[in-house]
């Protein structure tokens, strides 16, 4: 069985239809990204975490993201950038392992007319997310395996927030009903699991795998981005369009 993790950076709002253009101090991009690994390396991961967490005098049991502020958790900035860097050597030993959605926002909103809210941007993105996971599937185990996908996403933990749960329940659903031009998705379980990150290693990580994708987008800082980069889906040896999809 695979388990694929799920998580986001940036915001998949902050667009102004009336002056059609993105609201101030709002993301240029908008970030979905999947580590998808075998379900037997997850007891493995959750170790490696946590002694990582441990190493910097942290609690190996709670939740540690990345744009945590240094000062919040009692280290220094050169501490959590080295942090930072061991978090993305831990998804190093699992090639093709991470893929990243980049959602350019701007265009999006202007040049598409199926995507009017945010809701409309990430169901986009995980349909993508989804394609590249079953691709990497069928790379791996042939065209007609029926080998099993789970996928996990990050819970709201509050009532406010129920409604983005739940529409992303759906766009899980259609996409997974639909499939695309290039694949079909029978791998995927009948629904996406909803797990607090607070008690997962996988969601942290793709938090983390979310967080070096935006950096680069967003900010132009590749100082993550290549130390993932070993990690990111490839096909005839390019990452772009197979493990990075820039979308526009």
């Amino acid at each position: 069985m695979y388990i694929i993790f799920i998580d986001e950076s940036g915001q998949p709002g902050g667009f102004n239809k009336e002056i059609n253009e993105l609201v101030k101090n709002t993301s240029n991009y908008f970030i979905l990204s999947g580590f998808i690994i075998d379900a037997d390396e997850i007891l493995h991961i959750e170790e490696k975490l946590r002694n990582i967490k441990l190493k910097y005098g942290l609690n190996p049991y709670h939740e540690v993201k990345w744009n945590t502020r240094y000062k919040d958790i009692g280290i220094n900035f050169k501490e959590i950038t080295n942090m930072k860097k061991e978090i993305m050597q831990i998804v190093n030993n699992y090639k093709n392992s991470v893929i990243g959605i980049v959602m350019d926002k701007e265009c999006c909103y202007k040049n598409k007319q199926f995507i009017q809210t945010h809701n409309d941007l990430y169901a986009v993105a995980l349909h993508l997310l989804m394609e590249r996971c079953c691709m990497q599937i069928t790379d791996e185990k042939g065209r007609n395996t029926t080998i099993p996908a789970m996928l996990f996403a990050d819970s709201r933990k509050n009532d406010s927030n129920n409604k983005l749960d739940i529409e992303l329940q759906n766009a899980y659903l259609r996409a997974k009903n639909m499939g695309t031009y290039f694949v079909k998705f029978p791998n995927f379980c009948d629904t996406l699991i909803f797990i607090d990150s607070d008690y997962s290693a996988g969601i942290q990580i793709a938090d983390f795998c979310a967080g070096a994708i935006y950096r680069k987008y967003e900010k132009e800082d590749d100082t993550f981005f290549n130390i993932l980069k070993p990690s990111i889906r490839t096909h005839k040896g390019e990452i772009i369009g197979a493990g990075i999809k820039l979308y526009k």
